[in-house]
């Protein structure tokens, strides 16, 4: 795990990329987050709902895909923007884009990269992706076409129904912040490594 909070520098004034790690129990881990309230009807305002295999629907069981595992390693990778970033970011809507492509989506490219590897150093560990799947630029889900990379895509953590605002707040000791336009404070995405 200390490869993967090194992994990563930030551009220098426009933000700043941390690393967060916390081992847990999966029995634990899933009877406290996994929300029974059907939460699915959350995924559903997502744009990527049925556009993405990683995404619902269609994912298995969290209880089930996950029931081989004793424990996991949450990772969370909190993006924090400059106050003159987000100032600016709330004037232009194609500069928030951009700095959200260039700093969030590619860490949390480098992430799945990482926790990929570490799979491969642990075996039958897997891992749970950061949200969406990142690793194409079109999923073949949109054309009604298998995954191009089975091997490599990763179910969401996020769309197992886990409760993310109660993780960030419990487990990492922050909230989730969101913003009506431009940048928040900060992004964050966690991901998981069950072993």
């Amino acid at each position: 795990m200390e490869e993967v909070m090194r992994m990563i520098k930030a551009g220098a004034g426009t933000g700043q990329i941390e690393i967060l790690s916390r081992y847990l129990e999966k029995d634990y881990f899933l009877n406290r987050y996994v929300r029974k309230d059907g939460s699915e009807e959350d995924c559903r305002l997502c744009p990527y709902y049925g556009k993405r295999w990683s995404c619902p629907p269609g994912l298995p069981h969290a209880y089930s895909y996950l029931e081989k595992y004793q424990n996991l390693c949450l990772v969370a990778l909190k993006v924090s923007y400059s106050q003159e970033t987000r100032r600016k970011a709330k004037e232009d809507t194609e500069y928030a884009d951009q700095v959200r492509e260039e700093l969030y989506e590619s860490a949390k490219r480098e992430l799945l990269k990482k926790l990929l590897k570490l799979e491969k150093e642990i075996p039958g560990s897997k891992t749970l992706g950061a949200g969406r799947c990142i690793l194409c630029e079109h999923c073949t889900r949109e054309e009604g076409k298998p995954c191009r990379h089975p091997e490599l895509r990763r179910y969401s953590i996020t769309g197992f129904g886990l409760d993310f605002g109660k993780i960030l707040e419990e487990v990492f000791g922050f909230p989730l912040l969101w913003a009506a336009g431009g940048l928040p404070e900060y992004d964050v995405a966690v991901a998981a490594l069950f072993f």
